[in-house]
């Protein structure tokens, strides 16, 4: 099974694969946060007034790229090894910091008072249990935001079926000069854990529509961004004015 309706009752499992995972190592987040950055460079404008808020923030490379160029980086992840990591790679950064999400993960309460005008969420979305769970983090990224702050849901994953996943991704990576990465990634995402996990819980997948309809639900303006913003090319993004 590849993608899910948006019905399972308990999101611990996903947690705890990525709490252990190793088909993604280090060199692949480097790959695709880098491929995202240089692609979204335009939409997100960034400078050295802004206050980056990374949802799912991983192993952190996002976070360490941004640090030098902006006022603020802070990074939530449900993952404890993934929030050693990040705090680790961001201990040079004054203006970084590192929080660990409950089991809500849509909970951005940890944060307390602190507000962000950019917001990222990098190829997460799909993890969640159900989809109203996207629309309860576009009322908590309401309440972390400034007025008029960019929240950029980005890496969506469309309808479609695992073989058109594996062509726009090794299409992407032909075009990187990446193929050798991509294959041993593919490699390990086809015959290891990750597989298994995807077999027994699936992926969440979005039309643009669900999401704009969960954005207005917020009072939130969206756009649906169509262009190749991440290394799997036929993903879709949404852009979300608070």
């Amino acid at each position: 099974m590849y993608t899910k309706s948006g019905n399972l009752s308990n999101n611990s499992v996903w947690t705890r694969y990525w709490s252990d995972q190793s088909t993604f190592d280090d060199e692949w987040f480097a790959y695709h946060v880098n491929v995202f950055l240089e692609n979204s460079e335009e939409l997100m404008d960034y400078s050295a007034q802004d206050r980056v808020l990374d949802i799912g923030c991983g192993p952190g490379h996002l976070l360490e790229a941004l640090a030098p160029r902006v006022d603020k980086v802070c990074g939530v992840d449900v993952s404890s090894k993934y929030v050693r990591q990040c705090r680790s790679r961001l201990a040079p950064f004054r203006n970084a910091q590192v929080e660990q999400l409950g089991e809500d993960y849509t909970d951005l309460s940890v944060l307390g008072e602190q507000r962000f005008n950019k917001i990222i969420c990098l190829s997460v979305i799909q993890y969640y249990r159900d989809k109203n769970d996207v629309r309860r983090l576009m009322a908590a990224v309401k309440r972390v935001a400034v007025p008029e702050a960019r929240f950029l849901i980005a890496d969506i994953l469309v309808d479609t079926g695992l073989l058109e996943d594996v062509f726009y991704v090794v299409r992407s990576a032909l075009r990187e000069k990446a193929l050798l990465r991509t294959f041993k990634l593919l490699w390990r995402a086809q015959f290891g854990q990750y597989a298994r996990f995807r077999r027994e819980l699936g992926l969440l997948s979005f039309s643009g529509e669900e999401l704009r309809k969960m954005a207005r639900e917020e009072d939130l303006e969206s756009e649906i961004i169509n262009r190749r913003l991440t290394v799997n090319d036929n993903r879709s993004h949404i852009m979300i004015r608070i």
